[in-house]
C-alpha cells in the first residue's frame, strides 16, 4: 500500500510543479507590463495564456480581434469586461512566437 501512495505522488508531483509554473509565467507577465497597447503587450505563447491572464486580472473576454502590425506582427486585441464593476477595456497579445506555427509559417 504504501509503494502505490508514493508512485501515486510521483506520478502527480509533475502535474502540481507544472500548475505552479503556469501561475508563475502568468504573475510574472502582468508583473512585466500592463497590456492596455502594442507596445505594453503581454507576449504569451498560447491562446489559452492569453484567457489565464484575463483570469488573473478578474476579466472576461467578450471580443477577440486579430490586428497585424504595419510591419507584419501579429496581436490579439481582447475587448474584456469587469464583471464585478461593467468596466470595458481593451487588453493587448503579442502573439508572434506561436503565430501561424500551427500552418508552418
Amino acid at each position: 500500500m504504501r509503494k502505490l501512495i508514493i508512485a501515486t505522488l510521483a506520478a502527480l508531483m509533475p502535474v502540481c510543479v507544472h500548475a505552479a509554473d503556469k501561475h508563475d509565467r502568468i504573475a510574472t507577465l502582468i508583473a512585466g507590463t500592463d497590456g492596455l497597447t502594442r507596445q505594453t503587450a503581454f507576449k504569451v505563447k498560447s491562446v489559452d495564456e492569453e484567457y489565464q491572464v484575463l483570469a488573473a486580472l478578474g476579466l472576461k473576454a467578450e471580443q477577440q480581434d486579430l490586428i497585424m502590425g504595419d510591419d507584419g506582427h501579429p496581436y490579439d486585441m481582447l475587448t474584456a469586461v469587469d464583471p464585478r464593476t461593467g468596466a470595458k477595456r481593451e487588453v493587448w497579445f503579442d502573439i508572434k512566437s506561436f503565430f501561424g506555427k500551427e500552418l508552418g509559417f
